[in-house]
């Protein structure tokens, strides 16, 4: 694995991302965590994102994804009369050039997106993809169950097919596994409480954000977004006790987003000196 130059850590740049990632060695990146513009839904300064364009982004993220490094992929369909299918074109592509379609989530929106009168709803995607095995993988167990501390017996099969009960037994834990489908409410001060942040058109929910760095990475670990945007995925890395590097290439969200990052590190800072305090 290869070591990233330090110029490159903890950095907010305004970078096209093809022409950043240039300057980021084979094989060191962990995590990337990026969410790409979604067909023509928004407007990004006039910055083109075709199929072009994202093939040869998926193929830079290809080589400087570290071996057990993951791409989480965040990514809509564009609605035009129907589903446009460019996420589940690019899910493919990913695996054409050798990741592995690891795992896929649905997120959805409590209080944000409404499809109209003839569709249920509008998902978003987050492909989980790896380069081999992941190295890290801290699943989230915040799931009630109903039974928890009841002690339920392990059941084997026989070589008849049969089930039987051993004599071990283990109490139900409180949590359970979280389920593939994450829901979080949007809008308002929900998506995020930075409101000068509303100013880029298509702001990742922070906690959406948080829960995929901690279930794919490492405290230490180097998060990277090629399309910041706002700067979500490098605020809840610092938050979270990672590093980050991001790129942005329009001069208006990069500002944004070195605002946001500076707010960032002075809530870290409060944060340490909170436990530094109390420890």
């Amino acid at each position: 694995m290869n070591q990233i130059g330090r110029n490159l850590i903890d950095q907010m740049l305004l970078r096209n991302c093809m022409e950043g990632m240039k300057m980021i060695p084979n094989a060191c990146i962990p995590m990337t965590l990026t969410s790409p513009p979604y067909g023509g839904l928004r407007g990004y300064g006039g910055h083109e994102f075709g199929p072009e364009v994202f093939e040869a982004i998926a193929r830079e993220l290809w080589r400087v994804t570290t071996p057990g490094g993951v791409v989480v992929w965040v990514v809509a369909d564009e609605i035009d009369g129907g589903y446009s299918g460019a996420s589940f074109r690019q899910a493919l592509y990913f695996r054409e050039i050798g990741f592995r379609l690891h795992d896929i989530l649905i997120m959805t929106r409590s209080g944000g997106r409404f499809a109209g009168g003839n569709r249920y709803g509008i998902l978003e995607f987050a492909f989980v993809l790896s380069k081999g095995r992941p190295r890290s993988v801290h699943l989230i167990r915040d799931k009630p169950n109903k039974h928890a501390g009841v002690r339920w017996p392990f059941k084997v099969r026989t070589a008849d097919g049969q089930f039987r009960h051993t004599a071990r037994a283990k109490p139900v834990a409180a949590k359970g596994l979280r389920g593939p489908v994450w829901e979080y409410h949007a809008g308002g001060h929900m998506t995020t409480r930075d409101r000068y942040a509303y100013g880029h058109p298509a702001l990742m929910h922070e906690d959406m954000a948080r829960d995929l760095i901690v279930s794919w990475s490492r405290p230490g670990d180097l998060i990277f977004d090629p399309m910041c945007g706002a700067a979500t995925t490098c605020k809840m890395a610092l938050l979270n006790h990672r590093r980050y590097l991001g790129f942005e290439v329009h001069e208006p969200y990069h500002r944004l987003a070195v605002r946001r990052m500076d707010d960032a590190h002075a809530e870290y800072r409060r944060r340490l000196d909170a436990w530094l305090v109390g420890a």
